[in-house]
């Protein structure tokens, strides 16, 4: 055989039973006339052909069959129906209240005959990676071995990591041992069996693959499954194409703050979100996006955010009318929260042996104790308020509490009316309005980026603005206004919404733009002096300085009083563009903060902060005579 012969399967079976036996790789290769390096490469797995289809059908050969339910011991059928025993039977783990209440209603779902889509939120430490994407995957394949899987992260390198374990728990022969420190304080305890041992043989035989960025678990009879996709895949977001359709589908850790610093990344993960993550979703499949909140405007945000359209929501109505706790009131998305600390359940009993939540007020008080988190709300009440608590941020410190928004009694039971006029669509106002209307229009320009443009419906007499619309993306100054010669018209959004606010009845009067970008963009163009002469559109440029806007008294703070009083009306009709339209403010007013650690951007907050900074320039009380402010290039003749 060292002569160059190649050499038989028969003879690479009978090495691998000798080496089985009990004898050491250089006497099996010595007895059978085999060269050390070919005994190495095969049990490498790098030798012939030949000899990798050998082991592999020596290796099938040893393993035991799929084990049909029938047969399966009283133990491994408890454990197919009960996450809990399934846990601690095969991964030796203790699972806590909250993630057996979030399976069992994922399992709810994952029965919905509709596609469903969940954002779970929960705190670091709480061992929600390790429950979803390697317990929980685990515990569907063996209730069903069809199933088609994706597990995903922002790299490709952690998503693969993910399935390389659990592609190793299907292999396993030994039962896991606990670590010392997590026996001694009851978070772990050694297995007692393994998924092999009870559920029979899952690695497949040589036709189908089984890498540790994929595979394709054995089926019943041993039924070819090639067709397919693999039973379990990885995807990061850096991976490219995202090819395959999956009937369950888990995100882990999707946003990484490493690489969401700017808006445009943040912009860009959200499109790609919708363009490639979301559309590989099976008809009647799951997906999971799962992690702890990292900011206001994070992916998990703007998922919760995500709204059905008409066809979907006539969809949702044929469903059963008691759907119970799965009811998604015109949202795309379920959510499933969990805080770290509960405040409604604390009776300040924060002991180690302390039940969990729902019983007791912690998550997990063997890892994530009181003492640990006081110290963390203590010290950075942002990062607790967001990281551990999963809320958008410390209604303490920004601008906007949401409450003052949805209304409702608040924690200093005051009874907030709220902001929203649940009967408005955009370009409307409520009827026989007391007084005067001045309408004005603001906007926050960029030579580069986004621009934030508002329609404001201000009323002197009760003192209410009324949001008559809201837009903001990447727009040039031609865009928001310019001149046709060959038709000999206007054309941008300036004059859309001068013609839209005429046919309201009610046209604009005023446009307040920040000068330090309109300088370039707008004040050099003849045809925008010639456009507000002839529209009778007054311009009152904007300065915005540090000094000004961090103002106590005039600055941006200024907004938050008006939103606690309800003075602030936002359009908000359902199975309309309103909500929408008027959430790009509403979002960025509830994050934004003094220090800038809240909202990403603030280009909507500044165009409310240029009217209300504003306001008493252009408004003139009922019976006044003095003559209407105007910059001195509108005295001068138009062009």
């Amino acid at each position: 055989m060292s002569s160059g012969v190649p050499i038989r399967a028969e003879v690479w079976i009978k090495f691998q039973e000798l080496r089985d036996g009990g004898l050491s790789r250089y006497a099996a290769a010595k007895k059978l006339s085999i060269s050390q390096r070919a005994a190495k490469d095969f049990e490498d797995g790098v030798g012939s052909k030949v000899g990798r289809a050998a082991k592999a059908a020596y290796d099938l050969s040893k393993k035991p069959p799929v084990t049909p339910y029938e047969e399966m011991c009283d133990e491994a059928r408890e454990a197919f129906y009960d996450i809990e025993v399934f846990a601690k039977r095969y991964f030796g783990l203790i699972l806590m209240p909250w993630q057996v209440e979030a399976t069992n209603v994922l399992m709810e779902l994952l029965m919905s005959p509709y596609e469903e889509y969940v954002v779970i939120n929960a705190p670091p430490g709480c061992g929600k990676s390790t429950f979803f994407t390697r317990i929980l995957p685990a515990w569907a394949t063996v209730k069903d071995r069809t199933i088609r899987g994706m597990i995903g992260s922002h790299t490709n390198r952690l998503a693969e990591w993910y399935t390389r374990r659990l592609k190793n728990e299907f292999e396993r022969e030994q039962p896991v041992r606990a670590e010392a420190k997590d026996l001694k304080i009851g978070l772990a305890l050694d297995a007692a069996s393994t998924l092999v041992a009870d559920y029979g043989r899952f690695k497949p035989d040589v036709k189908e693959v089984w890498r540790a960025d994929q595979f394709t678990v054995a089926q019943p009879d041993d039924v070819p499954v090639s067709e397919k996709e693999p039973t379990w895949t990885c995807f990061g977001v850096d991976s490219g194409f995202l090819g395959g359709r999956f009937d369950l589908i888990v995100w882990d850790d999707l946003y990484d703050p490493r690489k969401m610093r700017t808006a445009e990344a943040r912009d860009d993960l959200k499109r790609w979100w919708d363009e490639v993550a979301e559309t590989r979703l099976e008809p009647g499949g799951l997906l999971i996006l799962q992690g702890q909140r990292m900011a206001p405007d994070d992916i998990y945000r703007y998922a919760l955010d995500k709204t059905l359209t008409d066809e979907q929501v006539d969809e949702e109505d044929e469903l059963d009318e008691e759907r119970g706790p799965f009811e998604l009131e015109g949202k795309r998305y379920h959510h499933l929260v969990y805080q770290a600390h509960y405040e409604d359940r604390c009776e300040k009993l924060h002991k180690l042996g302390s039940p969990a939540y729902p019983e007791g007020c912690l998550l997990y008080p063997r890892r994530l104790n009181w003492r640990k988190l006081s110290h963390i709300q203590s010290q950075t009440p942002d990062r607790y308020a967001i990281l551990y608590q999963q809320e958008d941020a410390d209604p303490a410190v920004v601008l906007v509490d949401p409450l003052w928004v949805s209304g409702g009694v608040g924690v200093d039971g005051v009874e907030y009316q709220g902001c929203w006029d649940a009967d408005r669509d955009l370009w409307e106002l409520p009827r026989n309005l007391p007084g005067d209307v001045v309408i004005v229009a603001t906007a926050d320009p960029s030579p580069t980026k986004f621009w934030a443009l508002q329609v404001w419906a201000y009323v002197p007499e009760s003192g209410m603005r009324y949001l008559l619309e809201s837009y903001r993306q990447k727009m040039d100054a031609p865009t928001f206004l310019d001149w046709n010669h060959t038709e000999g018209v206007f054309t941008g959004i300036a004059e859309e919404w001068w013609q839209r606010s005429v046919e309201m009845g009610h046209p604009i009067q005023y446009w307040i733009v920040e000068a330090n970008a309109a300088q370039k963009f707008i004040l050099q163009y003849n045809h925008f002096q010639r456009w507000s002469a002839s529209r009778a559109v007054n311009l009152i440029p904007h300065y915005t300085h540090s000094r000004n806007k961090g103002d106590p008294k005039f600055g941006v703070q200024m907004l938050g009083p008006l939103y606690r009083h309800g003075l602030v009306r936002l359009p908000g009709r359902q199975r309309t563009e309103a909500r929408p339209h008027a959430l790009l403010l509403v979002n960025e007013v509830t994050k934004w903060t003094p220090e800038g650690s809240g909202a990403s951007t603030d280009d909507c907050v500044m165009a409310q902060w240029f009217l209300e900074h504003n306001l008493p320039n252009i408004h003139i009380s009922t019976g006044n005579v003095t003559p209407m402010w105007r910059p001195t290039w509108m005295t001068k003749k138009a062009g």
